[in-house]
């Protein structure tokens, strides 16, 4: 037989994309402490989920996948299936299936559930996830009295609902996952410290417990003293555990000395539980029977009246106005409605005032509510301004402020069970004094209208819904007074053992002899120092205004009534006697009043603000009035003492005002940095704009993804295997201990392997390479973290590129091992050799075609000389002839000397060293300064690199050549400026060369390092100057390329590799 009470606490932990980490964190901490664990994930419907087996690997605790009507038990861990929902009542699990296409809400739905089933003994834990889900569930969880354990962001893979649950202010612990099973812990063992401190506390010293209630009612506007003692107490001792404190007495000393807690404790007693369209049964009968009648009772002049007394965040009273709305428009009428919605909870009504609500309502609005009367807002809604208008939220308490007058329908669910009855039997009083005849009161499930039964009939018995057939019109003793007046009221008389019966005698005792000495009046009130009544009886509503109620009975009576019972209660105070006013003239109803009026004064002379009075009013019939100090009313005079007593009265309170405004600075100057950080933090709050939707999350869950993984790994380790036994190339993966983990087939050429050598360290296996240091170079891998790449030879003769790489593992980024490869160049070294041979041969025929040419180029040159001086005499034909052989035998010995150059251009690649490019650029500047000062040309030099690696002769080379063009193609329009600059980056060092020369054309600049290409025709030139430049620098690995724009000049850029191979 199962044990089925809830006497246990149950765990449930919400998560979403980035959970299943935290949820390992977690469980690795979680030992068996006699509690159950509920795990709720936003889980795809479409693949199977494998979530048991891997939290069994982090945890001791049995787990469970939930069914249908499983019971929870202790120490034991409950999983919910994927494609449902779940819930929980007495201890038993229910599952439904999730509504496809909405945002997934699994954590609210079940945190809200837990919240309802099992109180004060829920502990909700929100980790990683987008978007809000459970926001709302823990809220519910905190109204019931649980604990509410959050994530903290920093630590979240995503922080969407971490950070939403801690902008809702119901969090208690924001913590990384590993250090929530020790907080949990604390929490079960603070839990057992209330409960035996809340056994003691039943039976504790009243008076400690009145002080307490008393310190909040003086440092808050809220008033718990006639609420129920059990609530009470048990609010109490959650904070007494909180802040170790043992006694009642101790506590209340301790709440003294730190106001801040007052507060705290203050809002653990409001408990606000509400929902739309919470208990649809009852809403459907306010739908279908009680809001049709009041609409059909209504005239088209009249305004609907609906009061929602307790509206916590303000689900009830919209909820009531989209009924109205909805009735209001299907019987085609336009009434005004004003809904009035309060509550003493301030923070409840700024959010209800909002109304913005997370996407977690669509379990309780209708898809087609929530498309007329509903605005989304991201992952929110909000509620439509046509709505919105329809609601007055106030700050309202129904035990000390007076009630809002002619209501049609009044809401007040679940407030009356955490009172006592006398305050019960006060409260329904007042509501049925604000109702219409006709109105409907709305309780909740458990409440009752004790003694005003005879007074309603009951329209529905299930979800205690009345209906008014008495009118109530007057205030009387039995019918209304407050709590926080009757703790007044009750020190009058000090020798009294009952206060409040003292107070009660005192009444009954002079308005009985009232009405004795004086017959004829027809109201008593009983007002305070502040002129607030306290309780009314008679015909009073005779001397007030019409649809004014508060409390404050000078703002409720005629002008000229209210002036002259002002001055008549400050005489009577002053002269500390009954005092009278007679003829008190107002016009009401066109219709002129004459009324008699008596202050008697009950003083406090010790404690001047407690002093009461007792107003009598009656109809004047001439009637004489003895014992008293009696007057006429005279308008002009009473006005004129009126004002006497209010300038007194302000100058007092100036003084008051001034004191506290003292006080107030104080305490702003110890506010100021807090509230400085509040608004702070309140920017960074509002920034966060837009969160993943949940039904995305589903697709992404973390146990998909390492399930994926899994399968992945699996497949990769076959590929691995399958790729090193299939490969052609020769593969082997040794670990940083050099032992061999892995190889390939085609390896055993190389190595002398078998398959029984893996776990082997390497240079205990014997080799086929000729060349000792394979060791050494796998290790400088290891250390160093740089590929290794050599030419090598084995035993049989054949050529390999061997090549070391490292191994890292991507989980620490360090070194596991390294990869070595070799890939057979056998063929590729006899291509070489076989080239190399072509070209020595080339190079060789080159200078043996050169150096046969100079020869016969010289006489060429000679007998062109000699011709010259034999002609005579010259002509200018001649002349002209013999300059152009001459220019065209020395361009024939350029190009003679260029071919030259072209072939020692490998030569001399293999002279690499490290220059001083400064040096050379003077000693290049020097070589051509007889051109420079005829071009009348400026050098300018801006080094920041001043190393290069290349040729010291082809850079030369280089440098002259291109110095050489820029003199030669200058414009003749301006003077020739060169800059030099070089810099420096990871791979490359920059020397760029600009000039301010004639440019090139842009169809020109692909071609320009081609052979035998010039930019410019008219300037005599070989054309193969720069192609040797191309192909010195691609050689060396680097670049050349240019930059021009023809009229403007050119800029040179040569990219020089900052470790070229040797």
């Amino acid at each position: 037989m199962k044990n089925k009470e809830n006497n246990f606490y149950i765990i449930a932990i919400g998560a979403s994309a980035g959970g299943m980490e935290a949820i390992h964190l977690l469980f690795d901490h979680t030992p068996e402490d006699g509690v159950a664990y509920v795990i709720i994930q936003h889980l795809s419907p479409d693949h199977k989920s494998f979530m048991s087996a891997l939290l069994a690997k982090h945890s001791k605790l049995k787990i469970s996948i939930a069914e249908n009507g499983m019971y929870v038990e202790p120490n034991l861990v409950y999983l919910m299936p994927q494609g449902k929902y779940m819930t929980i009542k007495d201890r038993r699990l229910f599952l439904t299936d999730i509504i496809a296409k909405h945002p997934n809400t699994a954590i609210d739905i079940f945190f809200d559930s837990l919240a309802s089933s099992h109180k004060d003994k829920s502990i909700a834990v929100i980790l990683s996830g987008t978007g809000s889900d459970g926001t709302k569930g823990i809220a519910a969880i905190k109204r019931h009295g649980g604990f509410v354990i959050v994530q903290d962001p920093l630590s979240a893979k995503f922080d969407g609902m971490p950070n939403s649950a801690i902008l809702s202010g119901n969090v208690d612990v924001i913590l990384s996952p590993d250090r929530i099973p020790k907080e949990i812990i604390g929490h079960l063992e603070r839990g057992l410290l209330e409960n035996n401190l809340s056994d003691r506390l039943s039976e504790t010293n009243e008076d400690a417990l009145v002080k307490i209630l008393g310190l909040i009612q003086k440092h808050t506007p809220l008033d718990f003293t006639e609420y129920k003692r059990p609530t009470i107490i048990r609010r109490i001792a959650i904070r007494m555990t909180k802040n170790k404190v043992e006694t009642l007495e101790n506590f209340a000393d301790f709440l003294e000395d730190n106001p801040s807690e007052i507060s705290i404790l203050a809002k653990e007693f409001l408990i606000s539980v509400t929902k739309f369209f919470r208990d649809k049964a009852a809403f459907e009968v306010i739908e279908n029977k009680v809001i049709p009648e009041i609409i059909d009772n209504k005239l088209q002049v009249d305004i609907l009246k609906v009061w929602v007394v307790g509206c916590a965040t303000g689900e009830e009273a919209y909820s009531l106005a989209i009924i109205i709305l909805e009735q209001l428009t299907e019987r085609q009428k336009n009434l005004e409605v004003k809904i009035f919605a309060s509550d003493i909870d301030k923070s409840a009504l700024l959010h209800a005032s909002k109304g913005i609500y997370s996407d977690s309502i669509i379990n309780d609005i209708s898809k087609e509510r929530l498309n007329k009367f509903f605005v989304k807002q991201g992952d929110h809604y909000k509620v439509s301004d046509t709505i919105r208008k329809m609601l007055i939220f106030a700050d309202h308490d129904i035990v000390k402020q007076p009630p809002y007058g002619k209501i049609d329908l009044i809401s007040c669910r679940n407030l009356l069970i955490y009172i006592n009855p006398i305050l019960q039997k006060k409260i329904l009083a007042s509501l049925h004094f604000c109702l219409n005849l006709r109105g409907y009161l709305f309780l909740g499930p458990n409440e009752s209208l004790g003694e005003l039964k005879k007074s309603f009939l009951e329209v529905n018995k299930k979800w205690r819904i009345f209906k008014s057939i008495e009118k109530v019109s007057n205030f009387k003793d039995s019918t209304y007074s407050t709590p926080a007046l009757a703790n007044q009221l009750g020190d009058l008389d000090q020798n009294s053992t009952s206060p409040k019966g003292a107070l009660k005698s005192t009444l009954t005792e002079m308005v009985n002899s009232s009405l004795l000495d004086v017959t004829g009046y027809e109201a008593a009130i009983w007002i305070d120092y502040d002129f607030k009544i306290v309780h009314a009886l008679g015909n009073i509503e005779k001397f007030l205004l019409p649809k004014i109620f508060n409390f404050n009975l000078l703002e409720m009576l005629p002008e000229n009534l209210s002036i002259a019972t002002s001055t008549t209660i400050r005489k009577a105070l002053k002269n500390e006697k009954e005092t009278s006013i007679l003829k008190v003239k107002f016009e009401r109803n066109g219709t002129l009043h004459s009324v008699n009026a008596t202050v008697k004064p009950l003083l406090k002379k010790d404690h001047r603000l407690e002093t009461k009075f007792l107003v009598l009013f009656s109809e004047d019939k001439t009637k004489k009035i003895t014992n008293t100090d009696t007057e006429h009313f005279g308008k002009e005079e009473h006005t004129y003492r009126h004002l006497e007593d209010l300038k007194e009265e302000l100058s007092e309170t100036k003084q008051k005002l001034k004191e506290a405004n003292d006080a107030l600075e104080e305490s702003n100057d110890n506010i100021s940095s807090y509230n400085e950080e509040l608004i702070s933090s309140n920017e960074e709050m509002q920034s966060i704009n837009e969160e993943l939707q949940s039904v995305n999350e589903e697709l992404q869950t973390v146990n998909n993804e390492y399930q994926l993984k899994i399968r992945e790994l699996a497949e990769l380790n076959d590929d691995l295997n399958n790729y090193f036994k299939s490969t052609i190339s020769a593969q082997l993966y040794v670990d940083r201990e050099l032992v061999l983990r892995k190889f390939s087939p085609s390896a055993i050429r190389q190595i002398n392997l078998k398959d029984s050598d893996i776990g082997r360290t390497l240079s205990d296996i014997s080799n086929n390479l000729r060349f000792s240091t394979l060791m050494d170079d796998i290790e400088k891998v290891i250390t160093s973290s740089a590929t290794v790449q050599k030419e090598v030879q084995t035993l049989d003769g054949r050529w390999y590129q061997m090549m070391g790489i490292p191994y890292v593992k991507q989980q620490d980024n360090q070194i596991h091992g390294v990869i070595i490869t070799f890939n057979d160049i056998t063929a590729l070294k006899k291509v070489q050799d076989k080239l190399s041979r072509l070209n020595t041969d080339h190079n060789t025929f080159i200078y043996a075609v050169s150096h046969d040419l100079k020869g016969p180029l010289s006489n060429l040159a000679l007998i062109i000389s000699h011709l010259y001086e034999a002609i005579n005499p010259k002509s200018e034909d001649i002349n002209e002839l013999m300059v152009l052989l001459e220019k065209s035998t020395a361009n024939l010995s350029d190009i003679i000397y260029e071919l030259t150059d072209i072939s020692k251009i490998e030569s001399e690649m293999d002279m690499m060293e490290s220059i001083n490019v400064q040096e050379l650029l003077r000693e290049v500047e020097l070589s051509i300064k007889v051109m420079l000062v005829k071009s009348d040309a400026k050098i300018t030099y801006d080094l920041k690199e001043t190393e290069i690696q290349f040729s010291k002769k082809s850079l030369r080379s280089l440098m002259f050549n291109i110095f050489s063009n820029a003199i030669k193609y200058k414009s003749p329009d301006r003077p020739l400026e060169v800059t030099i600059r070089t810099e420096k980056s990871d791979k490359f060092t920059l020397l760029s060369i600009q000039d301010n020369g004639l440019g090139i054309a842009k169809d020109k600049i692909k071609k320009i390092f081609g052979v035998f290409q010039r930019a410019h025709r008219h300037v005599e030139g070989s054309g193969v100057g720069l192609y040797l430049a191309k192909k010195t620098i691609t050689n060396a690995g680097g670049d050349i390329e240019v930059e021009s724009e023809l009229g403007k000049g050119s800029i040179f850029k040569v990219y020089f590799i900052n470790n070229p191979r040797h």
